[in-house]
């Protein structure tokens, strides 16, 4: 069941009738469609008169009016010509051909929520806020994304498939207003993490209710960060030294998981009978399963409230993918499928996409997913068909 993530905007670009019998004719069964999204730039090699493609963060589905009513953090619509409600429209021409459709829900990283919802905005211990990410410790946060998840089951989707629902890095922004990241201290892992935790007002009254002195936590936080900021040559210890060295900041990411899977549990509810899958990647912790937990995500205490998971191998190395797929299988107790990306920086040729496919086939237990078909050229759309026909 190989699967292809795409935007609103590529289908409308060569019709969506079209579009729908060509990805057929290449041996796919699901599409995954960005559904509640971040801003993007994106480069269409197959449209060279339409070259470059530019959205603001938003909901690609039409917000419906009276549902959000009652929700304190206000969604985006994002116009995108040719539609009046894409998510609801590709859906239905999708399943005419018969496609699942998946609705790509990115969730907390979106600098325009941040910039338009500001009291929601993730905070350091330094008190600085950031636009590019909504803190989940808020209710209105988690009302909001559950919001959207029952618009998006309303619209008669196969899968509602989570990214971003962890609390993200410091230096990961979005849109104009971040402009380049400039720095030349805290360039350590363990630095940039304990600069991206958040100690907003949300954070404070959540953990009224959790065992963890914040203040406490959030003064080490700071005096940890200090040092390096004074002396770039300070050794800040990992972060799986110092939660092993110190109960204070141990509770501290405890707390991070305890929110993060209140958040997950909140959005299965508002899903019901439809299939939620999320994809195991953050920012910070890369897409290494078992390294997410420094952004509050842990797979273990999240597959009761998930249908699957998808590991994300946007990797050359077929063991290394292999690997990737089973630790995840370690931690989790649901279906396991995978991703795979064929950014010519990654994945050369043809037959390294073979591989690929050829090894992670035989353990994954649902679609291998392919990015990402608009940006994509002609030679690489015929290297996903090859590799679908030899497995």
């Amino acid at each position: 069941m190989p699967a292809l993530w795409t935007y609103p905007w590529t289908m409308a670009q060569e019709g969506l009738d079209e579009t729908c019998k060509g990805i057929v004719e290449r041996g796919l069964d699901e599409i995954t469609v960005s559904s509640h999204y971040h801003s993007v730039r994106s480069l269409q090699p197959q449209f060279p008169h339409a070259l470059f493609r530019q959205f603001p963060g938003g909901c690609h589905f039409s917000p419906d009016a009276d549902r959000f009513d009652e929700c304190p953090v206000t969604p985006s619509p994002v116009a995108i010509e040719g539609f009046d409600d894409p998510l609801a429209e590709i859906t239905a021409v999708a399943h005419d051909h018969g496609l699942a459709v998946n609705a790509w829900t990115v969730c907390l990283h979106n600098t325009r929520l941040g910039t338009t919802n500001p009291e929601y905005r993730i905070e350091s211990a330094f008190g600085d806020s950031h636009d590019h990410s909504l803190c989940p410790s808020h209710p209105a946060v988690r009302d909001y994304f559950a919001t959207v998840v029952e618009a998006l089951v309303d619209r008669s989707i196969d899968g509602v498939h989570l990214e971003s629902i962890g609390f993200p890095s410091a230096f990961h922004g979005h849109g104009q207003e971040f402009g380049h990241d400039k720095r030349q201290v805290l360039t350590d892992p363990a630095e940039m993490m304990l600069l991206s935790q958040c100690f907003c007002d949300g954070c404070q009254y959540a953990a009224e209710s959790h065992p963890i002195d914040l203040a406490r936590a959030r003064a080490r936080v700071r005096d940890l960060l200090e040092r390096a900021l004074r002396d770039p040559t300070t050794e800040t210890p990992s972060l799986d030294a110092l939660i092993r060295e110190e109960a204070v900041l141990d509770a501290l990411f405890e707390f991070r998981a305890s929110v993060v899977e209140a958040f997950v549990e909140r959005l299965a509810d508002a899903a019901g009978t439809v299939p939620m899958n999320y994809y195991v990647a953050e920012s910070p912790g890369g897409a290494d399963p078992k390294d997410v937990w420094s952004a509050g995500v842990r797979p273990d205490r999240l597959d009761a409230s998930l249908d699957r998971m998808t590991a994300m191998c946007y990797v050359s190395d077929p063991t290394v993918a292999r690997e990737r797929v089973l630790k995840l299988k370690e931690l989790v107790d649901c279906p396991v499928d995978a991703g795979l990306t064929l950014d010519p920086t990654i994945v050369e040729t043809a037959s390294e996409l073979h591989a690929l496919v050829d090894t992670l086939k035989d353990y994954v237990d649902g679609p291998l997913s392919f990015y990402h078909h608009g940006l994509l050229s002609e030679t690489q759309r015929r290297w996903i068909e090859s590799a679908i026909e030899g497995s």
